[in-house]
């Protein structure tokens, strides 16, 4: 035999040798993660884990286990995998549920976490520093400006050659409030509670040009009169509140095994204005001109152009009915929802997918990705948002999120957040500060960019058609701060 075939003999030993002593019984996977579990050796802990699992061995002590080892590593996600399967194999254990309630809680899952805890007894939420029960789980309180440029840029000034009417509409500055609760109903079912209040200014403007006789040349026989050789502009302008209370109600149902519901309602009443333009236009006869020596009179028409505003209280009451259903799998929450709204007398449809992510099992670094779909009449809409949160400090986290298509009658956040004005909504982009006061108190700042599009309706002789509508872009800012008490 020569050589070459020596060597690959005592290679293929080698590998059969490593591969033997590899072939782990379960004496000495429950000895290996005994042992280097009291000596914090968590990386071998995980790899014998995995290496039990992947040979079908699968028992308590070795998921409680390995649960500890990816706690300590702060892979909360993975952590609680593995807990939920050792409160599987012993319910009465207090050590997995301890280590379970706050995985779920250190990675966000914090309707989980009290549905763990709500199957303790109160002695051993005690010694988990875990808060007794409470209805009332915790109070928000939002509220805060946005401020708009539309009004300042789209004001009617000088009416531009070629137009001889036109009106708008627009929506200026406004500033909202909301304050809710969530109340823990059973340790499977919590239910938000929310009020809201939206203020926008508004204000109408109509603006037209005419012709009217006001030039009176005298003469020593009478006098003449002439319809003026530059048209006369009129301007009218009407200036409004839009409010808008919401009374919005979800409730988050666990099924089990990741899986949950989230059924929600989002009552809307508006107060406003219903603008109507009156026409009043009307053929007036008036004098030509007079000759007083032959005591003679003349006549000639024109039209007497006259708009006028007339305000009406308008009322709507709308509703969006929502229906979302999650799974957690691994690192990622996947969802579907779905929507039903009637917004501004028209039906909405919107439905979509979701995805929330976390690459490391916890909350240092995270990202949601939602695609959806809104039909409303015979427009379809399709719309994408990005949220990418981290962690900067121990105490404050940050959100950058944005939102591409039009917005305008969609939903989000499980119908709390609805686009119901009737301008399009192009762009939706900012970012969420949180700030950790305390375990108890969070407070929150959240800057909000807009990208809005309004209309002009504006008619004249030099306009195809005589009538076309005229866009109008603009821009909205919002600051808001909130803060969550838990109780």
């Amino acid at each position: 035999m020569g050589r070459s075939g020596f060597l690959i003999i005592i290679f293929i030993c080698t590998l059969a040798t490593a591969n033997a002593q590899e072939d782990y019984n379960f004496t000495q996977i429950d000895s290996s993660t005994y042992a280097n579990t009291l000596s914090e050796n968590w990386d071998e802990v995980i790899r014998m884990g995995n290496y039990a699992l992947d040979h079908e061995q699968d028992y308590f002590y070795l998921r409680l286990r390995m649960g500890i080892a990816y706690f300590q590593k702060n892979n909360y996600r993975a952590a609680a995998k593995h807990l939920e399967k050792a409160v599987a194999f012993n319910p009465d254990h207090g050590l997995s549920k301890d280590y379970l309630y706050y995985a779920y809680l250190y990675s966000g899952q914090h309707d989980e976490a009290v549905f763990v805890s709500g199957q303790m007894n109160d002695k051993m939420r005690e010694v988990s520093g875990i808060n007794n029960k409470h209805v009332f789980n915790y109070i928000y309180l939002a509220t805060g400006p946005e401020i708009s440029n539309n009004i300042e840029d789209h004001e009617f000034g000088d009416m531009p050659r070629g137009q001889s009417y036109r009106q708008q509409d627009l929506y200026g500055s406004s500033y909202y409030t909301h304050l809710g609760t969530k109340l823990q109903l059973h340790p499977r079912v919590s239910v938000y509670v929310g009020l809201s209040n939206l203020m926008i200014s508004k204000k109408a403007s109509l603006q037209y040009r005419w012709n009217r006789p006001d030039s009176i040349v005298e003469y020593d026989w009478g006098f003449e009169k002439f319809l003026l050789a530059q048209a006369s502009i009129e301007t009218q302008t009407y200036d409004y509140t839009l409010t808008q209370y919401n009374a919005y109600l979800n409730a988050n149902i666990i099924l089990g095994k990741g899986w949950s519901l989230k059924p929600a309602l989002n009552y809307i009443n508006v107060d406003t204005r219903s603008i109507n333009i009156e026409n009043q236009s009307k053929i007036v006869s008036d004098t030509a001109f007079y000759n007083s020596d032959t005591d003679s009179i003349a006549y000639f028409n024109y039209r007497d152009v006259s708009f006028e505003m007339k305000p009406t209280l308008l009322t709507l009451n709308n509703v969006v009915v929502s229906l979302a259903l999650k799974k957690k799998i691994s690192i990622f929450d996947l969802g579907l929802f779905g929507s039903w709204s009637n917004l501004n007398d028209f039906n909405q449809i919107q439905f979509g997918f979701s995805a929330t992510y976390f690459p490391f099992g916890n909350l240092d670094f995270y990202g949601s990705s939602i695609f959806k779909v809104l039909t409303q009449e015979d427009e379809t809409n399709l719309i994408f948002s990005q949220m990418i949160g981290m962690k900067l400090t121990h105490f404050l986290w940050a959100e950058g999120f944005g939102a591409f298509g039009n917005l305008s009658g969609t939903n989000e956040s499980d119908a709390l957040s609805v686009y119901n004005i009737s301008d399009e909504i192009h762009l939706k982009t900012g970012i969420n500060l949180t700030f950790v006061i305390s375990s108890s108190v969070h407070l929150s700042a959240r800057y909000q960019y807009l990208q809005k599009e309004g209309t002009r309706t504006i008619s004249g002789m030099g306009i195809p058609g005589g009538m076309r509508t005229e866009e109008l872009k603009y821009n909205n800012h919002s600051i808001i701060g909130g803060l969550k008490w838990t109780l």
